[in-house]
């Protein structure tokens, strides 16, 4: 009788153990589709700029419309504003891949707009988004390693090293301002900082309230939810400069 009870006991907690594997199985796919989606929307943006570089007439004439750049930047803030206003509008297919699609051509085009325009700055513009890209497929390299749930802490460390191999790569070949860059890879920290935090509270629903499929506007999302973080360490800037000015008064 005590057999048959320890066989139970062990056959429930083997199902137990299954659904939580399936759980933690589709959490970890939901995550790394999510970091997929943004390597492929940032490695656009970077193929882009480096056409930029290029002194191809095509390139010449579309970048010589200024209306396209208010035009693409005008469907930027559209999208934008939809997937907050929105979003079960935006999940629904086929709007999730118009708003992916025009998310990432617009973005593409103000980098291939400015980096054409503003050659001085190209650097400074394909370093950021070269750092951009290390961060995610580090992110995902990370992803793929975990069998249970990705963790700041250690998600933390890979992107450390990740952007530190890279900023020895940039100051050497671009011959950069090493302040310059010291700045940019700060900014890349909490950019991917963001990421990990956005994406683990989307994959545990205290966020967007999205579902498991939802992985295309949560990719978007957390590139908009960054409009959010930046107001927020801006509006925490000006409260210590205040804090400082009255203290200094």
């Amino acid at each position: 009788m005590d057999n048959e009870q320890n066989n139970y006991q062990a056959f429930d907690i083997e199902i137990v153990d299954t659904e939580q594997q399936k759980i933690d199985h589709a959490r970890l796919s939901f995550i790394r589709k999510v970091f997929l989606i943004i390597l492929f929307q940032i490695g656009f943006n970077f193929i882009t700029t480096l056409i930029a570089y290029s002194q191809n007439p095509i390139i010449d004439y579309v970048c010589s419309k200024p209306f396209l750049f208010w035009i693409f930047m005008v469907v930027l803030i559209l999208v934008i504003f939809l997937l907050i206003s929105f979003q079960k509008l935006a999940k629904q297919y086929p709007y999730n891949y118009i708003c992916y699609s025009c998310f990432t051509l617009s973005i593409s085009y103000i980098f291939l707009y400015t980096t054409h325009h503003y050659p001085t700055y190209s650097n400074q513009i394909i370093s950021f988004i070269t750092l951009q890209i290390g961060i995610i497929i580090s992110l995902l390299t990370y992803s793929y390693f975990v069998t249970s749930e990705i963790n700041l802490n250690k998600g933390l460390i890979y992107i450390i090293i990740t952007i530190a191999l890279l900023f020895i790569f940039l100051f050497f070949y671009f011959q950069m301002s090493l302040k310059y860059l010291l700045i940019l890879s700060f900014l890349n920290i909490l950019y991917g900082v963001h990421i990990i935090i956005d994406t683990l509270l989307i994959v545990n629903g205290e966020k967007h309230e999205l579902d498991i499929d939802d992985y295309i506007i949560a990719a978007l999302m957390t590139q908009v939810d960054i409009i959010g973080f930046i107001q927020i360490l801006f509006q925490k800037l000006i409260s210590q400069i205040s804090k400082i000015q009255i203290n200094s008064n």
